[in-house]
């Protein structure tokens, strides 16, 4: 099988989509082709449409065939409450109120300490509540301290927002003890506050002196290092040594710049004396050395007799140079002899200055030297001294604080008048305890509650329920997800099981809308222009078990015969031997015996009620053997019963559950799909219909059976109408006395 996506085809019975991803009464709709091998249709195209819907579930037509999953929660829930309330025992209830306030210190220094009024009142509620309140209580009741873990007697303590009101409540199943209890946890309550209340001034003072005492102790000890420390060091002597040694160091840098600017002139070829090298720019009140002086001193007059040699001889060479031009060489030559002269000396004066030049770069190398040692020295000098001034002044500070801290609570030790500052707890019983009253049990509020609880569980249930089961709830459902034809509804009727014969249409059978249903499905199949005229071959099958496709194609069998036509109703059901409980006498041959050569076609049909209707039963299974339906003789009987009748009706197996339904399949010319609520799945639906087209079926079309009157619609309301609701004294129902008009006519003829 071979699915593909071609465009929708139409064929007989089957209404198709004609695009993919519509949406139709709340369903997404996909669709899927499916071609089969080449050959399987003579004359026709060989291709298949199936419609895979994923279905929006209508939840109130399932919640309404579950009605009493609904009933069942609330009455589960109702019973539940009412119980609980006949076993309940009686209980009583003892109120008392309490005002309390808050403890508030003022001290006149403008502090105001205060706790905050929920951690306050949160710890008044647990102190009524603990062990040692309640088991002192419980003892002067005659109770033992179990009792509260028995709940024989409950306490809830509780404050109104923003109140200073303390709501007490004791229950118990007797009012006396509840009361009694209440009254003796107060007291207790009460005696403790006192006792607590009494040690309150002495705690405050305990409290100040021991901090009075520490600082005392803190400041000593602080006091004690820095006479240590004064011993040691002086802050004046540090403070003008820091100084000193700040100034030094920062000349002997300014020095050290000095000096390197000077030897990178000097080696770059300069005189060595750099702007702002003078006496400006020394720090004030520093004086050069005398060898640096006559050092700067020779340097310059060296300088300037070079200089003026340079001068004197690019002077004479000049005029040497313009006299030979004018007069000769030979009266030049004085000139020339002077120019050789101070050539000579500028040569010298040039060797001079080069020594001096690194003289003077091998004396700034080692000042340089001695400086750098010098500085690292001086350095640690100034850490030193201020490390030492930084301890004296953490000393100082140390002791400023902790004299403040000092004083400060001398002064609240001196200046707090316990008797007026610290004020006490306001502590009174607003209302003494009540004597025991019964309580509440709001009986009405309790079943209200358990029946909305029940019916939102009950909701929840079937919600739950419908989400996870896939059977078809109504014909919509059917229509929603497949495009397969429905060209019958047949009304869901009641038959006992001892009696299934009544299942079965009886000539002017009063069952109106149960038989309107066959009479019109009788009517979609002679007036279908799709079934070619002369015999027809219908074959009846289902997905599975139970969805009553024998009753229906037995029903349809007589409504034909009923019409005047010649029908052959065929039981092909050779895998389920069951008793003839609609036609036919045990023991009869059927087609198993046909099969077998036993009997021939005439003999294995059976007369029925009517006439020209003809049962073919199912025979009779050997024991080893297996029964199967394919082959020639199935083939001749067919086609001999197609000769002899208008119609052969055949009631096969359940597709999915007997391959003998597949090889009938290509032998008939209608196959009719029975679907019933609540009981045909739709997966299994949709693999019954992939499998019928696998096999070559020529037309396939659904009948929708034990239909309810919400999927009846108009037939069932013209039931209501034409029916007289009149019992006799056999408790069926008759017709009016004027009857409805009837679908019969016109009559078929015999073929």
């Amino acid at each position: 099988m071979e699915f593909a996506d071609t465009p929708p085809l139409r064929h007989p019975f089957a209404t198709l989509w004609r695009q993919s991803g519509r949406v139709n009464r709340g369903s997404v709709v996909t669709e899927q082709t499916i071609v089969l091998p080449e050959g399987s249709r003579q004359g026709q195209d060989p291709t298949y449409r199936l419609t895979v819907m994923a279905p929006r579930r209508r939840f109130f037509l399932y919640l309404r065939d579950r009605w009493w999953v609904m009933l069942l929660s609330i009455a589960l829930l109702l019973g539940l409450t009412l119980g609980y309330e006949a076993l309940h025992v009686e209980t009583y209830e003892s109120y008392a109120q309490l005002l309390v306030g808050d403890v508030q210190v003022n001290v006149n220094m403008g502090a105001v300490f205060t706790e905050d009024p929920l951690n306050y009142f949160g710890t008044q509620i647990e102190l009524l509540k603990s062990p040692r309140l309640k088991n002192a209580a419980l003892t002067k009741v005659g109770l033992t301290p179990l009792a509260i873990e028995e709940d024989l007697l409950k306490l809830q303590v509780a404050r109104p927002l923003n109140t200073s009101i303390l709501q007490l409540m004791a229950v118990g199943p007797d009012p006396v003890q509840a009361r009694n209890f209440l009254q003796a946890l107060i007291e207790d309550y009460l005696a403790f506050k006192r006792e607590t209340r009494a040690t309150t001034s002495d705690d405050i003072v305990l409290n100040l002196s021991e901090q009075v005492t520490k600082r005392d102790t803190a400041l000593k000890g602080e006091q004690e290092k820095w006479l240590e420390y004064q011993r040691t060091n002086s802050l004046a002597v540090l403070e003008e040594e820091g100084k000193a040694a700040g100034l030094y160091l920062a000349d002997l840098n300014l020095q050290l710049a000095k000096m390197r600017l000077e030897r990178e002139l000097l080696s770059q070829g300069g005189d060595g004396a750099p702007k702002g090298a003078g006496e400006g720019a020394m720090v004030p009140g520093a004086k050069l050395p005398a060898s640096r002086v006559a050092a700067d001193v020779a340097r310059a007059g060296a300088d300037s007799m070079l200089k003026a040699s340079r001068v004197e001889l690019a002077l004479r060479t000049a005029e040497r140079d313009r006299m030979s031009e004018e007069r000769g060489p030979l009266a030049a030559r004085s000139l020339s002899e002077e120019v050789l002269r101070l050539t000579r000396v500028v040569a010298i004066l040039e060797q001079e200055h080069q020594h001096q030049r690194e003289t003077e770069l091998a004396e700034l190398d080692r000042r340089i030297a001695a400086t750098q040692r010098a500085l690292p020295v001086w350095q640690e000098r100034v850490l030193e001294i201020n490390d030492r001034l930084s301890q004296g002044q953490r000393l100082k500070n140390n002791i400023e604080r902790e004299q403040a801290y000092r004083d400060r609570m001398l002064g609240m030790f001196q200046n707090v008048d316990l008797g007026r500052n610290v004020q006490q707890e306001r502590l009174s019983v607003l209302q003494a305890p009540t004597g025991g009253q019964p309580s509440k049990r709001y009986l009405p509020i309790r079943v209200a509650l358990a029946l909305i609880a029940g019916f939102a569980l009950g909701l929840g249930v079937v919600f739950i329920w419908h989400v996870a089961d896939d059977r078809f709830s109504s014909v919509r459902d059917v229509q929603d997800q497949f495009g397969e034809e429905i060209i019958g509804l047949v009304p869901r009727i009641r038959i006992p099981s001892a009696r299934p014969r009544e299942a079965l249409l009886q000539p002017g059978d009063t069952r109106f809308t149960y038989a309107e249903s066959f009479r019109h499905l009788r009517s979609a199949l002679l007036l279908s222009p799709g079934l070619a005229s002369g015999a027809q071959t219908i074959l009846f099958t289902s997905a599975s078990r139970g969805e009553g496709k024998g009753t229906v194609a037995a029903n349809l069998a007589r409504t034909l015969a009923l019409s005047g036509l010649r029908v052959a109703l065929l039981d092909a059901n050779l895998k389920l031997q069951r008793p003839q409980a609609l036609f036919g006498s045990p023991g009869h041959p059927g087609i198993l015996e046909f099969l077998r050569g036993e009997a021939d076609a005439r003999r294995i049909q059976q007369t029925t009620d009517l006439a020209g209707l003809q049962f073919v039963a199912v025979g009779q299974l050997k024991p080893g053997e297996e029964g199967s339906l394919p082959g020639a003789r199935m083939k001749e009987l067919l086609v001999h019963l197609r000769a002899q009748n208008d119609f052969v009706i055949i009631d096969g197996p359940p597709i999915l559950l007997s391959d003998d339904a597949s090889f009938l399949v290509p032998e008939v010319d209608l196959v009719t799909v029975v679907v019933r609520p609540f009981r045909t799945r739709a997966r299994l639906l949709r693999q019954a219909l992939a499998m019928l087209y696998q096999r070559r079926a020529r037309q396939v079309n659904l009948v929708y059976n034990q239909a309810r009157p919400d999927d009846l619609g108009a037939m069932h309301a013209m039931a209501k109408a034409y029916l007289v609701g009149r019992r006799n004294g056999k408790g069926r129902w008759r017709r009016a006395a004027v009857p409805p008009p009837r679908h019969d006519e016109p009559t078929v003829p015999r073929a």
